[in-house]
């Protein structure tokens, strides 16, 4: 599989630069950049990772912040879309769905309608062939985005007017990934100072979290919402040691308890409730904003490094994560509504229940 999907990735990046050619971007200078005015910008970035999405909105908050009068519009993938359709940042939301390519033709077609000034392709994390299409074919007028210096700077070259700079290996390891999406932005001259999340539920999903929180919480208790499972094998902590501190956290004060269960979390979900002795109600199938909603109207959010705490902190809820072979310097939200417990030596398996516990009723004053 690894071979096939570097063959794949070679024979893009050879079209790639074929295409190149016919593209040919004017370039321009940085300082020829900030002297520009745009009424309209477009960022493209259609990863399907929401943690990944969910750290970048401090990229668009920049954005938004250096060009306040601006129409905003941004390229997501389906997974994403609930991130960001009532955030103040972004004005329009596209949604490129990967399953259905057919569907590109539809939206292109509103891309091109926009007519937008300025369209920013956001890479970061990996670099992407189809991001780079998408910025051509909007049929904005000027295009700019990270380097591609991995892959050889003329593939980027040949289809932005700007190439932004990356932080070296050195550089990186000192930042946040927020920080690392603001990196090439702040080349050009496109900044902000506030690295938190945000994500906006919108009014529809507040009136459903609202009622069903009434229905999932006991009045007077401690309202729990744990989420047991993560989007990476390696990033779960055994789910019976969740339910040990869901234990704890009951003996220290009475619990009601909410149980979130993604599409891969099922097996993980009955583990869980098979452990745990305090019983529970499953929220599944709902929307990212619904969910947003929901979970900050706990009293503590129990979670894995996943997208689950990235929604959650996003949302304002008080969340305590557990982190394993991730590296929360990097990767956990900064926001002052997150706590961290780290497997000190990456394994989970070692990281005791007492010990997350003991974190847990702290952060929750209980």
């Amino acid at each position: 599989m690894g071979r096939i999907r570097s063959f794949e990735r070679s024979g893009k990046r050879g079209l790639m630069r074929a295409l190149g050619a016919f593209v040919r971007a004017r370039p321009i200078t940085r300082d020829e950049f900030k002297a520009m005015h745009f009424h309209r910008i477009l960022v493209v970035r259609q990863h399907n990772q929401m943690g990944d999405m969910m750290l970048a909105v401090p990229a668009l908050r920049a954005v938004r912040e250096t060009y306040p009068q601006a129409a905003i519009g941004v390229v997501s993938s389906t997974l994403n879309r609930g991130v960001l359709v009532n955030s103040p940042y972004v004005d329009r939301v596209f949604t490129y769905d990967k399953r259905r390519p057919w569907s590109a033709v539809r939206m292109l077609g509103d891309l091109r309608a926009e007519r937008y000034d300025l369209v920013i392709v956001l890479h970061t994390v990996s670099f992407s062939f189809t991001s780079l299409v998408l910025a051509v074919l909007s049929g904005a007028r000027l295009r700019i985005g990270s380097t591609s210096r991995a892959l050889g700077e003329t593939l980027t070259g040949s289809y932005l007017n700007l190439t932004l700079p990356l932080p070296d290996d050195d550089a990186l390891a000192l930042l946040n990934e927020a920080e690392h999406n603001l990196y090439p932005l702040r080349a050009a001259g496109i900044t902000t100072r506030d690295i938190a999340p945000l994500l906006v539920p919108g009014p529809e999903s507040e009136q459903w979290a609202e009622a069903e929180a009434r229905h999932l919480w006991r009045d007077g208790s401690l309202r729990l919402a744990v989420h047991p499972g993560a989007g990476k094998v390696g990033n779960i902590w055994p789910p019976e040691h969740f339910a040990a501190v869901v234990e704890d956290l009951h003996a220290r004060k009475s619990a009601t308890l909410a149980i979130l269960e993604g599409p891969r979390d099922v097996e993980t979900v009955a583990r869980f409730q098979h452990a745990c002795g305090l019983p529970g109600s499953i929220v599944r199938g709902r929307s990212i904003t619904d969910v947003a909603a929901l979970l900050r109207r706990a009293d503590l959010v129990l979670c894995n490094d996943t997208g689950v705490m990235h929604v959650a902190c996003a949302a304002g809820a008080r969340v305590l994560a557990v982190f394993g072979p991730t590296d929360p310097f990097r990767w956990a939200p900064r926001c002052d509504n997150l706590r961290v417990v780290r497997a000190s030596d990456g394994n989970l398996e070692a990281l005791t229940p007492g010990t997350v516990a003991r974190a847990a009723a702290e952060w929750a004053g209980i």
